[in-house]
């Protein structure tokens, strides 16, 4: 009974640690608003000039910096999650077991960290680039021109779906290297499963992309790619 309540102690100062970080990282987010934004936007320089923005309400700028502050702490405090309930299992795991976990989490925080990246210096500027040459028209061709203002709060909303994607396809290409990995020696099965998870790519794409069917096609053939070459790899090894 009284180890019981030993990892109910532990739990709950962990709980009360991870609260008490979150608070202050909305404190200083918010403290930082005008930085964060400033990072925010610059990561997309469109013919390197920062974008132009508008608002229709008077408070909108205002709930801008709220959605920020909450999401850059949310962010971390994930992260932190994530540490807290590694270093909970610690005690109960062997030392080859904590070695493996170890490893797994930095890969994935390695991972998430090259998402960012990726999101930040590829996918943002080149999909916003591609949606405003739209409004470049050629008078001869199509006669009606467009000029697109676009709104802060549209923008990040925009930004933090493409965020998503991003993690969500990095993460979902390492979970399947590690599976890969783990029926290393079961090249048999994985051949066998292979229409299968052609067809759960094909439908991750169709759900996190959007919604035109080039991008679906260049995702979903990225996964595909990568997974035959995994086992090509894995058949060369054994």
């Amino acid at each position: 009974m009284f180890s019981y309540y030993k990892y109910y102690l532990e739990i709950k100062n962990r709980v009360l640690l991870l609260i008490s970080t979150w608070l202050s990282l909305i404190i200083v987010c918010y403290h930082f608003k005008e930085p964060l934004l400033f990072v925010f936007i610059n990561s997309n320089q469109y013919c390197n000039n920062l974008p132009y923005f508008i608002f229709t309400n008077v408070g909108e700028i205002f709930q801008v910096y709220l959605c920020l502050t909450f999401f850059v702490a949310n962010q971390i405090t994930i992260l932190m999650v994530f540490y807290h309930s590694l270093m909970f299992l610690t005690l109960s795991l062997y030392y080859s077991e904590y070695i493996q976990l170890k490893l797994i989490s930095k890969i994935f925080i390695f991972t998430w960290s090259c998402s960012v990246v990726l999101l930040t210096k590829l996918v943002v500027p080149f999909t916003w680039s591609f949606f405003l040459s739209f409004q470049e028209t050629n008078s001869y061709l199509q006669p009606t021109s467009f000029f697109f203002e676009a709104k802060i709060i549209e923008y990040f909303t925009y930004f933090t779906n493409f965020y998503y994607i991003c993690v969500a396809n990095c993460q979902l290409l390492i979970i399947s290297i590690l599976f890969l990995n783990s029926v290393s020696e079961k090249l048999k099965t994985i051949k066998t499963f292979r229409k299968l998870f052609y067809l759960l790519f094909i439908l991750f794409s169709t759900i996190t992309t959007p919604p035109d069917i080039f991008s679906q096609i260049v995702m979903s053939s990225s996964l595909i790619f990568v997974y035959e070459f995994l086992i090509f790899a894995k058949y060369i090894k054994t």
